[in-house]
């Protein structure tokens, strides 16, 4: 074998395909671990250069778990579907038995080392799945810099979508059309790269579910409190989730079982729209607003007769769809006293951070926000670059004067009427889920909410390659009800088109060596 593109198309297999290979023992848990760190190595310092993994495990670390897993295989059988299969996670889940550093994007963690390794490395390690690299993401989860381009640390720099021609555009909206969206913006490139099959991220508000978008994946984030999150950078433990991004629905549902504690979702995996009761929100109401994303009438055009079309596609498959519903917006949410999520987050941040800080051994001695303003103002040339020059969300977070009482009463307001708003719109409309564009704040509907979310592919933009999706949301523990939908999706829909720049790139490096 010449090269891992030669045998083995990493763009498209899944943790599913690689499963039966395993057991048809065509390929072992070691020659994956060749083959996924070769293509990291091809593609993100190098290649490509997709900035999206910050770290690898050490390779003989890597290999020496891998050749464990094959002779447990070999004697025992394989703990469960993730057996012996690579990942990689988001570069905010401690992990200090990999041998490898969790910076969260930042040189104030660089050197430091995690006491203990997060609870979902320990569920991850336990089902037999071989962590290999820890992935780029929007500095500290986005809680760095207002309107930080998604998936810019100063660690990794700026992740690049595999799909997007011409990389990220100077001036470009902090999730525009050429950014990877973020903040999990690594875990989605990566797993887009053909850097593992399968990958973790976190999710406050949208932070798994548009970067899958924007991959062209299936992600998910999980029901509020149903992922342990210990050891992972938090933002808020009212917000905080953790989700999964996949090529395939199965894939995605198998990580997302093992995520909750050993959920089964494969019984919901039916693959058919019949019965199914959807509502959709106006898409052409629904769209991110011009800071957010910069206005391209040519692609808001493509994107709403995309989804119409999907609409439509879906009714003639068998679903009840309602369109449009009415779905409340996070100012609505917000009204009566409630607080804006973004308020409510700053405030929780300057504890929680504190106490996700006190798990480090840091050489930098940053445990706390007052310390990390102080540390990238000392290094101001790593940490506040040109393109990226301010940290006013940690000054503003250090500074809010939001009491506890304060910010209790407010988020308990705000859960309250978003919870009761989105039943209200299933009930009145007989619907079990609700769709809109991902390019939306739907996401931040569902955070207010506690609620899960997800997200499904749906094409790529005549403009410059992006891809784009629609996202899903139901009330809290409905994840089987959305598996079934995606599934029905993806059944419908068809598979999903690998990045076409990596294609190209793989076949030209063919002919070249030919």
């Amino acid at each position: 074998m010449t090269g891992p593109s030669k045998e083995y198309d990493l763009l498209t297999l899944t943790a599913k395909e690689l499963q039966e290979m395993l057991e048809r023992k065509e390929v072992t848990s070691e020659l994956l671990v060749e083959l996924y760190l070769s293509q990291i190595q091809k593609h993100n310092r190098e290649g490509m250069m997709l900035n999206a993994v910050i770290s690898t495990v050490p390779k003989e670390k890597a290999l020496d778990a891998a050749r464990k897993l094959d002779d447990e295989r070999a004697q025992k059988g394989p703990r469960g579907p993730m057996h012996g299969i690579p990942i990689i996670v988001k570069d905010t889940l401690c992990s200090p038995t990999l041998g490898v550093e969790t910076t969260c994007g930042s040189f104030a963690l660089k050197g430091a080392k995690a006491k203990k390794n997060a609870a979902v490395v320990e569920t991850l390690l336990q089902a037999g799945v071989i962590i290999l690299a820890k992935t780029n993401l929007s500095e500290f989860g986005g809680m760095k810099q207002n309107l930080m381009t998604g998936g810019w640390s100063a660690v990794g720099g700026q992740t690049q979508s595999s799909y997007v021609r011409g990389g990220v555009q100077p001036n470009c909206a902090f999730l525009g059309h050429s950014t990877p969206a973020g903040s999990s913006a690594g875990s989605a490139v990566g797993t887009a790269a053909g850097f593992a099959p399968v990958s973790i991220g976190t999710e406050s508000d949208g932070s798994v579910v548009q970067p899958a978008a924007r991959a062209l994946l299936y992600g998910m984030k999980a029901t509020l409190n149903t992922v342990d999150t210990f050891g992972i950078q938090p933002i808020s433990p009212e917000f905080d989730s953790v989700g999964g991004m996949a090529k395939t629905v199965e894939d995605l549902a198998q990580i997302m079982g093992l995520l909750q504690g050993g959920r089964d979702y494969t019984p919901h995996l039916t693959s058919s729209f019949k019965g199914l009761r959807l509502g959709s929100v106006d898409p052409g109401s629904w769209k991110a607003a011009d800071f957010v994303v910069e206005p391209n009438q040519d692609f808001d055009q493509q994107n709403l007769a995309a989804m119409n079309a999907a609409i439509s596609k879906i009714r003639n498959a068998g679903a009840r769809v309602v369109q449009p519903v009415k779905l409340l917006t996070l100012e609505e949410a917000a009204e009566g006293g409630g607080g804006d999520i973004d308020d409510l987050m700053d405030h929780d941040f300057k504890v929680s951070i504190k106490e996700y800080l006190s798990n480090f051994d840091n050489p930098n001695k940053v445990y706390g926000l007052e310390n990390l303003i102080k540390f990238n103002q000392k290094h101001a040339d790593l940490e506040l670059p040109p393109d990226h020059p301010n940290q006013d969300i940690l000054i503003n977070a250090l500074k809010s004067n939001m009491t506890d009482q304060q910010c209790k009463e407010r988020l308990a307001i705000t859960r309250r009427r978003a919870t009761s708003a989105i039943k209200k719109t299933l009930a009145d409309n007989e619907i079990d889920v609700i769709l809109g564009p991902a390019d939306s704040h739907i996401a931040g509907v569902a955070a207010a909410a506690g609620y899960p979310v997800a997200g499904v592919p749906l094409g790529l933009a005549d403009f410059n390659g992006r891809a784009f999706g629609m996202l899903l949301i139901s009330p809290e523990n409905t994840e089987a009800k959305m598996f079934e939908v995606m599934s029905a999706w993806e059944a419908t829909f068809g598979p999903r088109k690998p990045p076409p720049l990596l294609v190209d790139w793989d076949s030209k490096s063919e002919k070249a060596e030919s």
